[in-house]
């Protein structure tokens, strides 16, 4: 999914993220919701999502359609759909909001300075390799960002008081700049799988999809 070397590892580079904050007098809301986009675009399940279920009218159930009504399967895919996603999100976001209000400017600035963009491209190119067979190249990513947003993608992944924010986007400590490429390739693989088993199960209890019709 991702691979990050250690030559980016500088030491002035982890003291600060770019890009301005949104005003202090800001509706709480409003930082939600941005923080849900951010959210969405670094970690772009939804799109993922979607592409499978346009691929195929009976997914994620396939396997046994017929353990399932249609209403419950159109109850899983709008749950895992890009809207569906994004509402999720936003749930969440508004949670760490409230739990975290004096952190939400340099987060938000920390994201929007190239970590969710630089993220949310290097999941989509593994999703698209997976599906296209056009290998993803994350270092080819890196190279075309910005030293800022280089800086932001590094500081995301490093910084020790970010661990609330790494928790709340679903990356938690996967990727470590101190190990090799193919190691965190391997983790952001790892997670992902992970990922996308456990929105899925989410998604069936919402839905009231018994275990048996996936298992």
């Amino acid at each position: 999914m991702m691979r990050t070397k250690t030559g980016f590892l500088l030491a002035g580079l982890l003291a600060c993220a770019a890009a301005a904050a949104m005003p202090a007098d800001a509706p709480a809301d409003a930082r939600a919701e941005r923080l849900a986009d951010a959210l969405v675009k670094m970690l772009p399940m939804g799109k993922i999502f979607a592409d499978a279920a346009a691929a195929n009218p009976k997914w994620p159930l396939q396997e046994k359609p017929e353990a399932v009504s249609a209403e419950q399967l159109a109850c899983v895919r709008g749950e895992l759909s890009v809207d569906g996603y994004r509402r999720a999100r936003l749930e969440e976001a508004r949670q760490y909001a409230a739990a975290n209000p004096s952190r939400m400017d340099q987060d938000l600035a920390l994201l929007d300075g190239g970590a969710a963009r630089l993220f949310g491209t290097m999941v989509q190119a593994g999703a698209d390799e997976a599906s296209t067979g056009k290998k993803a190249v994350p270092e080819e990513i890196l190279a075309s960002a910005t030293s800022e947003e280089v800086l932001s993608f590094v500081t995301f992944i490093s910084d020790p008081a970010y661990a609330g924010l790494r928790k709340l986007s679903g990356y938690g400590d996967a990727f470590d700049v101190t190990r090799s490429a193919h190691e965190n390739e391997k983790a952001g693989e790892q997670l992902g799988a992970s990922l996308a088993v456990q929105l899925m199960i989410k998604a069936m209890g919402t839905c009231k999809v018994p275990p048996s019709a996936y298992m």
